[in-house]
């Protein structure tokens, strides 16, 4: 009980663009890297704040728990002693859906936040509201470049050339697994892994060595990196970046391979499911702890948390690895697509608070606030130079584990694929295609029947929702 608690309360986050500019171009083309100016004129600008007599207090409605968010008070108590001219006043969210239903509450009775961060499902809806300022605006009214800032981080928010919100609590799945259940089936514990098939096949081995096999959270997020590592959409339209998403474009011979793994892994025994929400979504965290299972998958922003929990010695029979999520295929070509939250500006803020939450925001983005960011959470250096820092060296040289997320995020295509997936019902999208993939566990429907409900009910998700907006 006492993971659960420490885990539910430190990692609340749905399973996760830019100076990065994506060009109208195929899934497999690479998007070419530019400077983030724009030549439209911006209200957001520092002449906002040339003429304040006093600091410009703006309100951040955050979204992160217990550790995270006292790393989140550190730097933001340094940024409101480092200048005189604004006042960052922190409102504590209890998660990312809350932060969420609160915003979208705000949009009838007025009441919202100057600054909000929100996770990377809500990007379509939050443009939708009409109530955001691309953070573009800001770029070109503050000479701003976004310099080393990691590209696929950026990409995620970027929609239809537009930089919409700046990426900050970044995470990639990743696999967990014991190295000590892996010496006792006789596998490589350095060597986890690497492609989806593989991972079956480790799990039926560790099942039949009385090694418990794998938990397998039904978490959609895995279909969609799948995908990404092969670089292939996830919906048309270039996963809703050049145009709004129509359909899902998923059902394919990749699709299929995804889906028929997974049903023999399951069926097969070598796994035992779990719901990516509710009171059991970190069943299978807690089963590789308690020896039920030997690996699973999961954020990598459960890490810090995890690594607490080990040093108090309350699983000693746990050698905790981390590996890359593993590919799809041997010779994929793609790419880990970011997960976590980015923060956005209101729309309906003054002039002068939009600027000052600019100031904030490039101050969370920089650097020093990222290594510092990163240490003090697990969460991915957004800039070069962050994970190139003492701060971030030091943790990786203790901690190893720590760097496989980001090293899996700066490695492979850069693309419209790997940027992830833009859609306006995303949250509902993800639990249709856990409904199929729990049809196949429970009812016995063949893999190519649960595919093609899961595309079909994604389908008439995103008509539905296009046309109550009167779009797409």
């Amino acid at each position: 009980m006492l993971l659960r608690r420490l885990i539910s309360a430190s990692v609340v986050i749905s399973l996760g663009a830019t100076a990065v500019i994506l060009s109208s171009c195929s899934s497999s083309s690479s998007p070419s890297t530019t400077s983030a100016q724009t030549t439209a004129s911006s209200s957001c600008s520092p002449s906002a704040l040339d003429k304040v007599t006093s600091p410009v207090t703006i309100n951040f409605w955050e979204s992160m728990p217990r550790a995270n968010g006292q790393t989140l008070a550190t730097l933001t108590q340094k940024f409101n002693s480092s200048q005189d001219k604004v006042h960052v006043n922190l409102v504590a969210q209890s998660s990312y859906n809350d932060t969420w239903q609160k915003y979208q509450a705000g949009l009838g009775n007025g009441e919202l936040p100057d600054v909000v961060q929100l996770q990377d499902t809500d990007t379509q809806g939050a443009i939708d509201s009409q109530s955001v300022l691309p953070v573009q605006d800001c770029f070109a009214g503050f000479d701003y470049s976004v310099g080393d800032l990691l590209p696929r981080a950026l990409a995620y928010w970027n929609v239809n050339k537009t930089q919409w919100a700046m990426p900050f609590a970044v995470s990639g799945p990743v696999l967990y697994y014991n190295k000590l259940a892996f010496q006792k089936a006789r596998l490589n514990p350095d060597q986890p892994p690497s492609t989806l098939e593989q991972m079956v096949a480790d799990a039926k081995l560790l099942k039949q060595s009385g090694l418990g096999g794998m938990g397998l959270k039904l978490d959609p997020w895995h279909l969609e990196s799948w995908l990404a590592t092969d670089n292939q959409l996830f919906a048309n339209n270039n996963n809703g970046r050049t145009s709004r998403a129509t359909k899902v474009v998923f059902d394919n011979p990749a699709g299929l391979q995804i889906f028929t793994e997974l049903d023999q892994l399951v069926t097969s025994g070598a796994a035992m499911t779990n719901s990516a929400n509710g009171a059991d979504d970190y069943d299978n965290l807690l089963g590789v702890g308690s020896g039920k299972y030997a690996m699973t998958i999961d954020t990598s922003a459960a890490l810090g948390t995890i690594q607490e929990l080990l040093a108090s010695g309350q699983y000693p029979n746990v050698e905790l690895g981390v590996g890359a999520f593993p590919t799809l295929n041997a010779n994929s070509t793609g790419g880990v697509e970011p997960g976590g939250s980015a923060l956005w500006i209101s729309k309906r803020s003054s002039a002068a608070k939009q600027a000052a939450a600019w100031e904030y925001i490039s101050f969370l983005d920089s650097t020093d606030s990222q290594a510092t960011w990163a240490a003090g959470t697990g969460y991915i250096p957004l800039r070069t130079s962050s994970a190139q820092s003492s701060v971030v060296q030091t943790v990786w040289e203790q901690t190893p584990e720590f760097k496989v997320a980001y090293t899996q995020l700066t490695s492979g295509t850069q693309s419209y694929a790997t940027a992830g997936a833009v859609l306006g019902p995303y949250d509902d999208v993800r639990t249709a295609i856990a409904s199929a993939e729990s049809s196949m566990f429970v009812s016995g429907v063949l893999p190519s029947a649960a595919l093609s409900a899961a595309s079909s009910a994604s389908n008439k998700l995103l008509q539905s929702y296009n046309q109550r907006l009167g779009v797409g």
